[in-house]
């Protein structure tokens, strides 16, 4: 089970207290809006919007009432086959659109409802795929396959791959690393995020450290 977002949680109750509250902040705050495929996205290598984005689709997935999806689209620096122990070797490469999940490469990874489609090995030139006719109709196939289809995104703004799917996703949740992102590198990513048509439904500040008793901050 990957760490909480936030450095002084300890333990299982930490983990699901943080991302139960990040998908209740998300879905009931937009609840207006039919929210159903989602990308995270941070700004630097490492600052664990992928850590984010599997315990979001995973937290989504444990009350058995969600199918939900999680596609790597960080085709460059992938990690999800490491974590549900995949192989990568059939997986995003060769998806389709016809909702087969056989032959779209999507494996059940949790006891729960969660899946997982993953980046072939022999991937090359992510922006003409993410372009690309054929994932636009994969994604919407999906949309209508899955309750919730979850992104992990390239960070930006070092990808541009990162704002071709931002249109093509309901909305996009960024993920700043508390410390070391700075205030202009994130806001520029929220304006590049909103220029290339994606709608920003809410930041993660992760990594932060509570120098006082996190239940103190709550009171605060």
């Amino acid at each position: 089970m990957p760490p909480c977002p936030q450095a002084a949680c300890q333990g299982t109750e930490c983990y699901m207290d943080c991302y139960e509250d990040l998908k209740t902040n998300i879905l009931s705050y937009h609840h207006s809006k039919s929210i159903k495929t989602i990308l995270f996205l941070g700004t630097t290598q490492g600052d664990g919007s992928s850590t984010t984005a599997i315990n979001f689709a995973t937290t989504l997935a444990r009350d058995g009432r969600h199918n939900v999806l999680l596609i790597e689209a960080n085709l460059r620096n992938p990690s999800l086959h490491e974590v549900f122990h995949v192989d990568p070797d059939q997986s995003l490469s060769g998806f389709s659109a016809n909702g087969n999940k056989a032959a779209s490469g999507i494996r059940k990874v949790g006891p729960e409802n969660l899946y997982v489609v993953t980046p072939g090995s022999k991937l090359s030139g992510p922006v003409s795929l993410f372009e690309s006719q054929r994932f636009w109709e994969f994604l919407k196939t999906m949309r209508t396959e899955f309750d919730y289809v979850v992104l992990d995104g390239p960070p930006l703004p070092s990808f541009s791959e990162s704002k071709v799917i931002c249109n093509k996703v309901d909305g996009v949740v960024m993920v700043i690393e508390s410390g070391k992102t700075r205030k202009q590198v994130a806001l520029r990513a929220k304006k590049d995020i909103e220029q290339a048509g994606g709608t920003v439904l809410g930041v993660v500040l992760n990594k932060r450290k509570y120098h006082i008793p996190k239940w103190i901050y709550r009171r605060l």
